[in-house]
């Protein structure tokens, strides 16, 4: 089943998370990729593929092309894609004013561990260097899920340690358990893909099928996407943040040392979507005072600060007052 760490959040920041990377035929194609390019945007902020969030923006009078800053056409592995950069501040301001949830930088890791048993090779666990046609696949599907909805899906990395340690695997040892130990992640999901011949693939573990029937590789690719899109909600679900709610809070920041570190302090703080308003309050012997505004609860703001390698929460000292530190 799939294992969800309810109680340990790791999470990484996504960092651009207001870029979207739209794949391009040629210049006559710049209006549709656009749309198709601000739709994602949508779609990875609020953590619905629902169209209503679109349409809310579009029928309240605001076009595609208001909320960005620039877009031009960038080759990457020899592919053109249209890189368009949006205003984060214009984008959160129109979800505020429309009442819809928004999830911020701090984003899940889902780390994938996927068997397979071809029949013509050793079994074998499928990962960032793969190249069997399932392999690239599953990597490809991967890739662009995380791309369109903002996380991290993530396979393992073999090094030659591994490779070696998964050959020469006994029933006294666990390849699995082996290679859950070395990667963190908010969520593991557990797949094992056989091949039965005729073109016919059994699959087992976490995805949700008749385990007594044979799939197509088309199946097969059918079921994996409908199944990480569907635990990428269940996750996006718990990470949303009420944007018709606010709180303000007294939080003091220490260890600012110099005029470049407060300069990085404000920009860390400016990647913090729940903050909609900061004011300096005082600053003594290196710590900065601040009041802040803050969308939905203060549980929002602290799940952003713990998942900040820049901050560390030192203390709570009620529920409207707290105590940060600035990591270097």
């Amino acid at each position: 089943t799939l294992i969800i760490f309810s109680n340990y959040s790791f999470g990484k920041e996504f960092e651009e998370l207001f870029t979207i990377y739209v794949p391009i035929e040629n210049t006559s194609k710049i209006e549709s990729s656009i749309n198709q390019s601000f739709n994602n945007l949508v779609f990875r902020i609020s953590g619905s593929k629902s169209p209503s969030n679109i349409w809310k923006i579009i029928n309240s009078g605001s076009t595609r092309k208001d909320f960005i800053t620039s877009y031009s056409i960038k080759n990457i592995n020899e592919n053109s894609y249209l890189e368009v950069n949006f205003n984060q501040n214009l984008v959160i301001d129109k979800f505020k004013k429309l009442s819809i949830p928004i999830i911020g930088y701090s984003r899940p890791v889902i780390f994938f561990l996927i068997s397979v048993e071809s029949g013509s090779e050793p079994p074998y666990y499928i990962s960032k260097d793969s190249i069997n046609e399932i392999d690239i696949y599953i990597k490809e599907s991967l890739n662009r899920l995380s791309n369109e909805r903002g996380l991290f899906l993530e396979l393992p990395l073999l090094d030659l340690e591994d490779k070696r340690f998964l050959t020469n695997a006994s029933i006294l040892t666990s390849p699995q358990q082996y290679l859950i130990s070395k990667y963190d992640f908010d969520e593991y999901v557990d797949i094992k893909l056989i091949n039965l011949g005729l073109k016919k693939w059994l699959i087992k573990g976490d995805i949700n099928t008749d385990f007594n029937k044979g799939y197509s590789l088309e199946d097969i690719k059918k079921y994996f996407d409908d199944y990480v899109e569907s635990i990428i909600n269940v996750t996006f679900s718990n990470l949303k943040i009420d944007t018709t709610n606010s709180i303000l809070l007294d939080v003091s920041v220490e260890g600012i040392n110099s005029y470049e570190e407060y300069e990085i302090l404000k920009d860390k703080l400016s990647k913090i979507i729940v903050i909609t308003n900061l004011e300096i309050l005082n600053f003594k012997n290196g710590t900065i005072r601040f009041k802040i505004n803050v969308m939905g609860d203060i549980n929002n703001f602290k799940k952003s600060i713990e998942n900040n390698t820049f901050f560390e929460l030192l203390s709570e000292k009620n529920n409207n007052n707290l105590s940060l530190r600035f990591v270097k």
